[in-house]
């Protein structure tokens, strides 16, 4: 359309501090500043020699596209039912209370779109914001190269229970594991799918699997019984359910 719809504000959700209190002062308001540009002009600022700060504006840029797509539909929405407003009024009393039940029908069917728009923003949104950021932070794991079906019925269920910031602990408490890195008896090593696994990530989560304090490097010896059992049910497959 010719009037393009521009959102004249962006917002910032309180679900991203974590992100931001992890920048300097310095990066925090160079993000900040950025935030305007691309929320106006999109323009995107350069950040790629410093990873959290353009992970840091990747998170909340999404956001601020997400919240523009929908004010856009909104718009449009409105538009279309002024018209159908109008046209009702021109019409006699019949036909205005059938235009009044169709506009009722075409509302309820919004509401539905805006919650399908919701769910597909969020897939699109934490399928490779997650993905990219095991690659990032876990690099002695296998990379992850693509994002088949199912691990994103996995991740799918992770979010129904976890947040965006509980997967970025997970593979940081991943990448901190000697044992889940291969130093174990069998030199087995741990990748994205057997991470994001209900009862596996609930383990690294709650450190099973993290190395005891104060020591030097450390092997399957070296660890609890508890994780030399978990290793073993998983090698076996027991317990590894999605």
């Amino acid at each position: 359309m010719s009037d393009e719809i521009k959102k004249p504000s962006f917002l910032v959700y309180y679900d991203n501090e974590v992100v931001v209190l992890r920048l300097s002062d310095d990066e925090a308001g160079k993000l900040f500043k950025s935030l305007f540009s691309y929320g106006r002009e999109e323009i995107k600022p350069d950040f790629n020699k410093k990873p959290a700060l353009a992970m840091a504006f990747d998170i909340l840029s999404i956001a601020i596209d997400r919240d523009k797509e929908r004010y856009v539909k909104r718009c449009g929405a409105n538009r279309e039912n002024g018209r159908k407003g109008g046209l009702a009024k021109a019409s006699n009393s019949k036909q205005s209370l059938t235009n009044g039940k169709q506009i009722l029908a075409n509302l309820a069917d919004k509401d539905k779109e805006r919650d399908m728009d919701r769910d597909m923003d969020k897939d699109r949104i934490d399928y490779q914001l997650i993905a990219d950021m095991y690659n990032e932070i876990c690099i002695s794991f296998p990379r992850l190269t693509k994002l088949s079906d199912s691990r994103k019925r996995a991740i799918k269920a992770r979010l129904k229970q976890y947040r965006i910031e509980d997967f970025k602990r997970l593979f940081e408490l991943a990448e901190e594991s000697s044992f889940l890195k291969g130093r174990n008896n069998r030199n087995w090593l741990a990748n994205f799918d057997w991470l994001v696994k209900d009862a596996n990530m609930a383990k690294v989560l709650d450190e099973n699997y993290s190395d005891k304090k104060g020591g030097g490097e450390v092997g399957a010896d070296g660890q609890s019984r508890r994780q030399a059992a978990d290793f073993y049910e998983q090698f076996l497959g027991i317990g590894n359910g999605d």
